[in-house]
C-alpha cells in the first residue's frame, strides 16, 4: 500500500503552527470564538457539543466555501462515511464500513437519509443536489430510535434553507474545463410582513464526460442536472410555524464508463482512464426525475409541550442504459428502469420544561411502493463466442471487430440470432407504522441519561416476473432457462407477501466535566427490515426470506472546546457486532448472476476524531480523522467456518483523513482574499466483500487528492469571484470495480473525475 502524500504537509503546518502560538489573546486583541453551532440531531435544538452521539455537521455556508455540492464532496469531510456515486442512479453510500447500495425495490437501507425530516433513502432517488443549506447533520451508529426503520447504522438529515421575514437573494454563474458551465441562485420575499414568506433557490451543472467513448465520440462519467426548489413559510401566530417545501431535480447526464479490464478498445489499452469503446453509443445515459413535497407544521402546545407534524410525498422515474461488457462487444448490453413513489406522515410531541427531563413520543406512517424493469439485449454469434473463448473460439476477428462467424450453436446445433431480448422486473411494497418514545433525565446537574425504544409493524409485499424472449436463445445458457438466455421464465408475476414485527433502542449516559469537556457512552440496537425475495430455486421461482440484520453498537467519546471556544473538537470509539449480515454473492448455479446471502456474523470497531477552530480573525482550520476495522467473523453462531471470513468490507478504507483551512487577507477597505486549500486521504479499500475477486483487483490503492480555492469578496460582500481546482495533482483513481460484468467473469471498472477547475461570479442583493 502507498504511503500517503507529502501534499498535505504544508496544510498540517497551518493547522498546528497557529494552535501551539494562540493560547490567550493579547490584552485589546480582538476577541476570537467559533459561533455557537446548534444541531437537531436528537430531534430537539441544541449545541452540537452537548449531542452525546458521534455527529459530524457543517454549515451551509461552510459546505458552499468548500464547493460541497454533491454527497461525493460531503464524504471526505465526515469520518467514517465513504459515498460511491457512480452516477445520479447508483450511489453506494458506507458508514463505518458497512454500505448500503442495493437498487433492489425489495430491499431496506441501512443508511437513512433524510431532507427537512422525511426520509430519502431509496437509493434510486436518493441523490440530491446540496444547494442552499442550512446545514448538514451525519450521525454514526444506529439511530433508528431518531430516524426510522432504515438507519441501522447511520444517517444524514438534510436541512434546506427555509423562507424568511427577509428580502434578500443571490446568483452565481461560472464555467470550467471539460466544457463545464453552472448557475445557481436564491431569492426570498416577504409576501406578508411577519406572517407570509417565500423562497425559491435553483442549481444547474452541466460538465461533458472525462471519458471519450471511440464507439461514436460521445462521452461518458458526464454530469448534466438542474434542481429547483420552492418554499413558503406561514406564521400565523407566535406559537406555530407551517413550511411547505416543493423539491424537483432533473437529471440526463451520459452513461457511466464501466470499462471493461480484460478486453481493451482499438487503439487503447484496458486501464480505467483511457478511452472506452463501448456499445449503444450516446444512447448510454441517464434520465432521472425526482419530485417531493413536504409540509411541516410545529405548534407551541404552551411553554412545556410542542407538537410537530412532517408529511412527505416523493415520486421518482429513473431510467439508466449501460454497457455491461464494458467492450464493443453486444453481449451485456443492459438497461434499468426505476419507479417509485412514497407517502410519509410523522406526528411528534416533544416535551421541555426547562427541569430534569425532557423528551418526545411519536407515531409515524410510510408507505412505498417501487419496481425496477431490467431489460437484457445481446448479439447471440457474439455471445456464444465469449461464453466459448476457452475452447479455441476467438471473440474477436484479426481486424479488431466482434466474431459473429457463429451462426449455430456448435453443442446444440440450434440458430444464434443476431438480436436476443428479454427482461425481468423486481416489485416491492411496504406499509410500516412506528411507536417510538425518546427522553433525557439529568441525575445530576452533570450526568444525564437518554433512552430510547421505537417499535415497527410492517407488512411487505415482493414479486419478480421475467418476459420472455420472442424467440428461443440458441446460445449454450439457453438449455436451462428455454426459451430465454438468462432468465428462467416466471410464467406471470410470482409475488409473496410477509407481516414483520421489530424493535430498536438506545441507552446513552453523558458526563459533564466542565464548561468546556464531556464524556458519553452508549449501547444501541440496529435492524435492517427482513428481506422477502423471490428467487429460482429447485427448477421454480419461490419465496425466500433472509433474517432481519441486527447489530449491536457500542461506543465512548469525548466531545470540548479549547482556548476560549476558538476550537472545537470530538473524538470517540466504537466497536459493532452484527447477526445476519446480507451480502452480494454470484449465483452458483446458472444463471451466472449475483443473488442476496445470509454471510453470517460480522464485527467492526475504530476510532474517530474531528476538529473545527477559529484561531484567529482570518485563519479558521478543520481536521478529521477516522480509523476503522470492519471484517467479517471467522465462524458463525452454529461454529462453523464462514465462507468470507477475516475478509474487509467492501468500501472500507482502514484510514481516511482530511484537513484544510481558509486564511482570510483584508485589502485596505476593497474587499478581502480568501484562500481554502484542503486535502483528503483514503487508504485502501476493496470493491467486493471477496476481497480475492479476480485475483484481488478490485481494489484501490490509498489515495490523496488536494484542493484549492481562491475568492475575491468586494468590501460591501455584493460580488464575490472564486477560482477552484479539484484533484489538483490530476491523480488517477477508480470509484468502483466488479460491476456486473464481474458476474460473468469479466469485471468492470469506473474512473474517478481527472482535475477540475473553473472560475465562478457571485452577485449578492
Amino acid at each position: 500500500m502507498p504511503s500517503p502524500s507529502r501534499a498535505p504537509f504544508a496544510l498540517t503546518a497551518l493547522l498546528t503552527v497557529p494552535l501551539l502560538g494562540a493560547a490567550v489573546p493579547a490584552p485589546g486583541s480582538e476577541v476570537v470564538a467559533l459561533d455557537k453551532f446548534e444541531v437537531t440531531s436528537q430531534k430537539r435544538t441544541e449545541a452540537i457539543e452537548n449531542v452525546p452521539i458521534a455527529v459530524t455537521a457543517y454549515t451551509g455556508e461552510f459546505l458552499q466555501r468548500l464547493g460541497v455540492g454533491s454527497y461525493k464532496d460531503l464524504a471526505p469531510f465526515v469520518p467514517g462515511l465513504f459515498i460511491q456515486e457512480q452516477s445520479p442512479n447508483n450511489p453506494g453510500i458506507n458508514v463505518r464500513g458497512v454500505t448500503t447500495d442495493s437498487g433492489d425495490p425489495r430491499q431496506e437501507t441501512r443508511v437513512s437519509i433524510f431532507q427537512d425530516g422525511v426520509s430519502i433513502s431509496r437509493s434510486r432517488g436518493s441523490v440530491v443536489e446540496l444547494f442552499d443549506l442550512e446545514r448538514v447533520e451525519v450521525l454514526k451508529g444506529p439511530q433508528g430510535t431518531l430516524f426510522g426503520r432504515g438507519a441501522q447504522i447511520g444517517a444524514i438529515s438534510i436541512i434546506q434553507n427555509k423562507a424568511q421575514n427577509t428580502n434578500s437573494g443571490q446568483l452565481t454563474a461560472g464555467f470550467g474545463n471539460l466544457g463545464r458551465i453552472e448557475a445557481a441562485g436564491t431569492y426570498n420575499a416577504v409576501l406578508q410582513p411577519n406572517q407570509l414568506f417565500g423562497r425559491v433557490a435553483f442549481s444547474y451543472v452541466d460538465r461533458d464526460g472525462a471519458i471519450r467513448n471511440v464507439a461514436d465520440g460521445s462521452d461518458l462519467n458526464g454530469k448534466n442536472t438542474l434542481a429547483v426548489r420552492t418554499s413558503l413559510r406561514w406564521q400565523p401566530t407566535p406559537a406555530t410555524t407551517a413550511d411547505l417545501i416543493l423539491n424537483y431535480q432533473r437529471d440526463q447526464p451520459p452513461g457511466t464508463s464501466f470499462k471493461s479490464g480484460t478486453f481493451a478498445p482499438r487503439g487503447g489499452d484496458t486501464r480505467p482512464f483511457g478511452t472506452a469503446e463501448l456499445n449503444r453509443g450516446s444512447e448510454l445515459r441517464i434520465d432521472r426525475t425526482v419530485v417531493g413535497v413536504t409540509a411541516i407544521v410545529t405548534h407551541d402546545l404552551d411553554d412545556a409541550f410542542t407538537l410537530t407534524s412532517i408529511t412527505g410525498y416523493r415520486d421518482f422515474d429513473s431510467f439508466e442504459a449501460f454497457d455491461a461488457d464494458g467492450t464493443r462487444l453486444n453481449v451485456l448490453e443492459f438497461a434499468e428502469d426505476y419507479l417509485g413513489e412514497q407517502f410519509s406522515q410523522e406526528l411528534r410531541l416533544s416535551y421541555d420544561a426547562g427541569g430534569r427531563f425532557r423528551g418526545f413520543a411519536g407515531l409515524s406512517f410510510f408507505d412505498e411502493r417501487g419496481s425496477a424493469r431490467v431489460p437484457f439485449y445481446t448479439d447471440e454469434r457474439q455471445f456464444a463466442a465469449f461464453l466459448l473463448r476457452g475452447n479455441g473460439v476467438p471473440v474477436f476477428l484479426p481486424d479488431g471487430s466482434p466474431n459473429t462467424a457463429l451462426t449455430v450453436n456448435p453443442l446444440t446445433g440450434a440458430p444464434l440470432r443476431p438480436y436476443n431480448r428479454e427482461e425481468y422486473t423486481q416489485t416491492g411494497a411496504t406499509r410500516a407504522y412506528d411507536v417510538f418514545v425518546d427522553g433525557t433525565f439529568n441525575l445530576t446537574p452533570r450526568l444525564e441519561i437518554s433512552a430510547g425504544l421505537r417499535a415497527t409493524f410492517e407488512d411487505v409485499t415482493s414479486g419478480y416476473q421475467v418476459v420472455n424472449a420472442l424467440t428461443p436463445a440458441g446460445f449454450p445458457t439457453a438449455a436451462a432457462n428455454f426459451p430465454n438466455a438468462l432468465f428462467a421464465p416466471s410464467n406471470g408475476l410470482v409475488e409473496a407477501s410477509r407481516d414483520y414485527n421489530s424493535w430498536v433502542s438506545r441507552l446513552v449516559g453523558r458526563y459533564k466535566f466542565g464548561p468546556g469537556l464531556s464524556a458519553f457512552a452508549s449501547a444501541a440496537r440496529g435492524r435492517r427490515p427482513d428481506t422477502l425475495l423471490i428467487s429460482f430455486v429447485g427448477g421454480r421461482y419461490v419465496p425466500v426470506e433472509l433474517q432481519e440484520e441486527i447489530v449491536w453498537n457500542y461506543e465512548a467519546g469525548l466531545k470540548g472546546t479549547l482556548l476560549g471556544r476558538r476550537v472545537a473538537w470530538s473524538a470517540s470509539v466504537f466497536r459493532y457486532e452484527y447477526q445476519n449480515f446480507q451480502s452480494t454473492a454470484v449465483n452458483p448455479n446458472p444463471p451466472p448472476l449475483t443473488t442476496t446471502v445470509d454471510a453470517g456474523n460480522a464485527t467492526g470497531e475504530g476510532f474517530e476524531a474531528t476538529l473545527q477552530g477559529t484561531l484567529t480573525p482570518n485563519l479558521s482550520t478543520f481536521a478529521t480523522f477516522g480509523y476503522t476495522d470492519a471484517t467479517f467473523d471467522d465462524v458463525n453462531d452454529r461454529g462453523q467456518r464462514q465462507q468470507l471470513a477475516g475478509n474487509t468490507f467492501r468500501l472500507t478504507s482502514r484510514r481516511t483523513y482530511s484537513l484544510g483551512a481558509t486564511l482570510t487577507v483584508p485589502l485596505a477597505g476593497a474587499g478581502t482574499f480568501r484562500l481554502s486549500p484542503s486535502y483528503q486521504y483514503k487508504s485502501k479499500h476493496f470493491f467486493d466483500d471477496n476481497n480475492a475477486n479476480a485475483g484481488g483487483l478490485l481494489r484501490q490503492d490509498g489515495f490523496g487528492l488536494l484542493g484549492l480555492r481562491l475568492a475575491f469578496v468586494s468590501a460591501d460582500q455584493r460580488w464575490e469571484v472564486t477560482g477552484y481546482a479539484d484533484n489538483l495533482r490530476d491523480r488517477q483513481y477508480i470509484i468502483d470495480a466488479g460491476n456486473t460484468g464481474g458476474a460473468f467473469g469479466i469485471p468492470t471498472f469506473v474512473a474517478g473525475d481527472p482535475r477540475t477547475y473553473g472560475v465562478r461570479l457571485t452577485r449578492r442583493f
